[in-house]
């Protein structure tokens, strides 16, 4: 088909739609164009196909107007569009219905519309990040809002303070990222800053705490927590009050170099040298040291007892005061310890460390504490058949952390065995008798570590060994030699390279001291220069040939045995009409403490030669035992000369 043929066939149909128009606005009751009556149409009609159905016609039946019609014929209409119109023509057989639907509704929001102040551009005191808050500040201004800008440079946030100036321009603001918080950022970060504000005056307002009254501030001061409190600080501030600036040298050089110029140590001639002196007023005074011990755990706390106080008869009869030795200028106790009964004996517990334990003249055994705040005893024994009526004269801890037991004597002549935990009784109850002599004992020591065998001294001037289990428990030797109450008994506890364990010194009021041999039943050797009753005796705890006597008229001597056996190597008599009644070595043997009949403990220094033995003291210690057993046996000859002859005789004919 040409395409002039194809263009009239179009204006034949045009021709025919034109017509069709023309009739159906003269027909009657034709609705308005732009208000349709859908009703009006009928449905029948709408459904059913129609060969001439023509699409403008059924748009405008339905209210849709068809725009201006094109020219009957135009040049420039290809075949090509032609044929695509036509194809996009709706096929004439296809059924049309309309029908209602329900109408959706979209809320579409307003844009948002945004908008900024100068009290958005600024930070926070202090700060120097311009993002950091959005509060306003007087110290920041827009450097051009007095001035219009001459130079063309953008408008600058400028911080104005006293030292510096920081600025950021709108190019600086796009290359760090600088951007400006909304509206709402801005209010909220208003109300957290108020709600900051008023916790922190509330916090102020509470911090004010109203006056307690009376009845609050007793009810404080007497409470348990506080007690511990102030317990503790107080020796703390006692300590700092009291320690001379000069205790702790920072600036020490413990290599040695600053001593080039200076001999701070001893010589030799000095064998001791005084430290300190430990003295109460009010807990001290006109009492008499009755006991002498330091902790294993602190080696810088001592540990003692005393006598009941005559001069005052309303404070307690007995009291034991814990020394700090650390602390030189500290002129008060650590703990201050009080019982009924005055206190004869007293010991740390060598596994617990908090454990203070006391004997008393009535016989009976107490327990301290640290760890409260108590002074009186937390434990006590019964006043009964089943443990001690008499004085107790020494305590002892044995054994192991995880097996342990408190040993105690009196000079009724009992031992007994407790338990630290549970004092209401003891566990073992032994009577000390010799051949169904009672012995009225007043020390007690267990040699090394043992449990079992121990020795003790008596009123009658003897000592015994024995032990504690076993066939032939009880009092199995006797050792005679003293002609009065044995005062004082030490055993020979230094480790070495020969063993003298079984060596053991005895003190008496027969103004001697002797030495002993578990192995020999007369003494090795004794030494008899005091002048009047010898009250106490200690070996060293280092040095295998050393030990430290003292008597009543205030004098103590250190002998050497291997140094010299008839004379001590230093002998040093106190001022001012001064007993000493204990003498005890610290656990290092660096120091000597003293105690006497005014209530005064003494500390001495003892040269470094005393406390460092060398290998050979062990031998030449040997080689004095036998030269004291040699003349052992030569006084025995000259005493019994025809036992003498009887043995040479004996010998010879042998």
């Amino acid at each position: 088909m040409s395409a002039e043929q194809r263009r009239a066939e179009l204006e034949v149909k045009r021709a025919k739609l034109e017509k069709m128009r023309q009739e159906k606005s003269q027909k009657p009751g034709a609705t308005t164009p732009m208000t349709p009556n859908i009703s009006s149409i009928s449905m029948a009609g709408l459904s059913a196909p129609r060969e001439d159905a023509d699409p403008d016609k059924i748009l405008k039946e339905v209210g849709i107007h068809q725009a201006a019609s094109l020219p009957m014929s135009s040049p420039s209409v290809s075949p090509a569009t032609a044929s695509s119109q036509q194809k996009r023509r709706p096929p004439a057989n296809i059924a049309l219905q309309i029908c209602q639907q329900p109408a959706a509704t979209i809320s579409v929001p307003p844009k948002e519309l945004v908008t900024y102040s100068k009290e958005v551009q600024t930070i926070e005191s202090g700060e120097k990040d311009p993002t950091a808050s959005p509060i306003q500040h007087d110290h920041l201004q827009w450097d051009d809002e007095f001035q219009p800008s001459t130079t063309g440079e953008h408008n600058r946030l400028v911080y104005v303070s006293d030292d510096d100036t920081m600025s950021f321009d709108e190019t600086s603001k796009a290359s760090i990222g600088m951007t400006l918080p909304p509206a709402i950022e801005l209010k909220r970060a208003r109300s957290l800053k108020q709600q900051h504000k008023q916790q922190s005056l509330q916090g102020q307002a509470s911090l004010t705490k109203h006056e307690l009254t009376n009845d609050e501030r007793d009810q404080i001061l007497k409470s348990d927590p506080f007690q511990d409190f102030f317990s503790r600080t107080s020796r703390l501030i006692e300590r700092s009050l009291w320690e001379s600036p000069k205790a702790f040298d920072i600036f020490k050089d413990y290599s040695g170099r600053d001593l080039d110029g200076q001999n701070e140590k001893m010589d030799v001639g000095e064998i001791i040298k005084f430290d300190r002196e430990f003295f109460d007023e009010r807990w001290t005074r006109h009492r008499i040291v009755t006991c002498i011990d330091t902790s294993t755990y602190h080696p810088e706390l001592v540990l003692a007892s005393y006598s009941q106080n005559d001069e005052s008869s309303h404070e307690s009869d007995g009291v034991v005061l814990i020394w700090n030795s650390k602390y030189k200028s500290k002129p008060t106790p650590e703990y201050v310890f009080n019982c009924q009964s005055w206190v004869t004996s007293c010991a740390f517990s060598k596994f617990h460390p908090n454990i203070v334990l006391g004997g008393t003249y009535s016989g009976q055994i107490v327990v301290w504490d640290t760890r409260t705040n108590k002074r009186t005893p937390v434990q006590r024994t019964a006043l009964s058949a089943s443990s001690h009526t008499h004085p107790v004269y020494c305590l002892q801890v044995i054994g192991t952390q995880n097996a342990n037991n408190l040993i105690s004597i009196s000079n009724e002549g009992k031992m007994c065995s407790w338990n630290i935990e549970m004092m209401t009784q003891p566990q073992e109850s032994m009577d000390l008798a010799y051949r169904t002599k009672p012995v009225a004992a007043t020390r007690m020591v267990f040699p090394g570590v043992e449990v079992n065998n121990f020795i003790i001294g008596s009123e009658e001037g003897q000592a015994y060994s024995g032990s504690r289990h076993g066939n032939k428990a009880g009092i199995q030797e006797s050792y005679e030699g003293h002609f009065g109450p044995i005062t004082g008994l030490s055993c020979h506890n230094v480790n070495g390279s020969i063993d003298f364990s079984p060596l053991f010194l005895t003190s008496s009021f027969d103004w001697s001291v002797k030495l002993w041999s578990l192995k020999e039943s007369k003494p090795l050797n004794s030494f008899e220069v005091n002048s009047d009753y010898v009250t106490d005796v200690r070996w060293s705890p280092v040095h295998p040939s050393v030990f430290l006597t003292c008597d009543i008229t205030g004098r103590f001597d250190i002998w050497n045995l291997n140094h010299d056996s008839e004379l001590p190597l230093l002998s040093t008599t106190l001022d001012g009409n001064v007993a000493l009644n204990k003498c005890l070595w610290a656990h290092n043997g660096q120091q000597i403490i003293l105690g006497d009949d005014q209530g005064k403990l003494r500390l001495y220094g003892v040269n470094e030669f005393l406390t460092n033995p060398k290998q050979d003291d062990f031998n030449k210690l040997s080689n004095t035992l036998q030269d004291f057993k040699r003349n052992t046996l030569d006084a025995f000859d000259d005493n019994h000369p025809t036992n003498a002859a009887t043995a040479t005789a004996t010998t010879t004919t042998s």
